[in-house]
């Protein structure tokens, strides 16, 4: 079965309006302006194709690890990647994790974990980090104790912020506001202790550094709620998370989630492959399981919410920080 690449977050879903308004959102932090004039070119396609080209010419001519590992080239660049063709994605993605497959992993739970990843695209990895039950109650009682943007992260949303007990009566028309998906900031979530204990867990950051083959950072954390309303998110149609050619992402469950409650569906393999007979997975997992994932690959959203009526899930993404997720999200206003 074979997908098209679904570029969500290259949509334009913003009025004018709406786009001035993002452009010149801080989070209520002092203004970093040298990042903010770069998050502006996500909104040029004329320079996105141009740096697309650029970027596609250099990796091609000398290595990716040209531009991998020299921020001055990803700060100019790294919007390019949204002009770039899904099918040179994946001719730079293969051929860089090719060149260092063969690289010894000493630890065997690391090794049979990134083996996985390799092969599947994903792995459930709960069992190498304990989360209890206290420190679940503990982080959604954070979480409804504090304000949601009314999109599933907050840099893709109107900036409307409303307390826990209103969404539900809360009523918008728009393609991606309010259609079931809800977000704290990323401050909200630094704010808690278990949150950023993981964030900053050793497991995630060595994980991550092996399988992507470079030293890795943290640059993206969000949560997101997700509750029963009318309409459609895009989220929830087969896409492929294209922020950057290499990285690592480790969903964290606080709720049950099974194939009528909330649960995500991958394509086993599509993260190595444009096409293919994939074997879907759903990936139903009780609370406090951690998937971590290579989101390349083809998956879905499913707000299908039947007997939960609520789904809490954490989003931590590793790589190199310059990247178009962490400068679209603005996530350099935290991390």
């Amino acid at each position: 079965m074979s997908y098209n690449n679904s570029k969500i977050s290259n949509k334009n879903y913003y009025s004018l309006s709406q786009a001035l308004n993002k452009i010149f959102y801080t989070f209520g932090k002092k203004r970093k302006i040298i990042y903010d004039l770069f998050y502006i070119t996500l909104a040029f396609g004329f320079y996105q194709k141009i740096s697309g080209s650029i970027l596609v010419f250099l990796i091609s001519k000398y290595s990716y690890k040209l531009y991998n590992n020299n921020n001055f080239i990803r700060f100019f660049l790294f919007s390019g990647i949204r002009k770039i063709s899904i099918e040179n994605i994946f001719k730079i993605r293969n051929n860089y994790f090719k060149s260092f497959e063969d690289n010894v992993i000493e630890d065997p739970v690391y090794e049979k974990i990134i083996l996985e990843i390799r092969e599947k695209g994903f792995c459930d990895i709960t069992k190498l980090i304990n989360i209890s039950d206290e420190d679940i109650e503990n982080v959604i009682a954070h979480y409804k104790a504090n304000d949601f943007y009314d999109g599933h992260e907050p840099m893709q949303s109107s900036f409307k912020k409303m307390r826990y007990s209103d969404l539900k009566n809360y009523s918008a028309s728009h393609e991606i506001f309010n259609k079931g998906y809800y977000s704290p900031s990323t401050q909200v979530s630094l704010d808690n202790s278990v949150i950023k204990n993981l964030f900053n867990n050793i497991h995630f950051q060595k994980l991550s550094s092996l399988y992507c083959g470079f030293e890795t950072k943290g640059y993206l954390l969000h949560t997101m709620l997700n509750i029963i309303k009318e309409g459609v998110h895009p989220v929830t149609q087969y896409h492929r998370d294209t922020n950057d050619f290499v990285d690592l992402g480790f969903f964290i469950y606080w709720t049950d989630t099974d194939k009528n409650n909330g649960a995500t569906t991958y394509q086993e393999g599509s993260h190595r492959s444009l096409n293919g007979d994939f074997k879907s997975n759903i990936l139903e997992v009780p609370k406090g399981s951690i998937i971590a994932g290579d989101w390349m690959g083809l998956h879905k959203g499913n707000a299908k919410l039947d007997s939960i009526q609520e789904r809490f899930l954490t989003v931590m993404r590793y790589g190199k920080k310059i990247n178009q997720s962490h400068i679209q999200s603005k996530s350099y206003y935290f991390l």
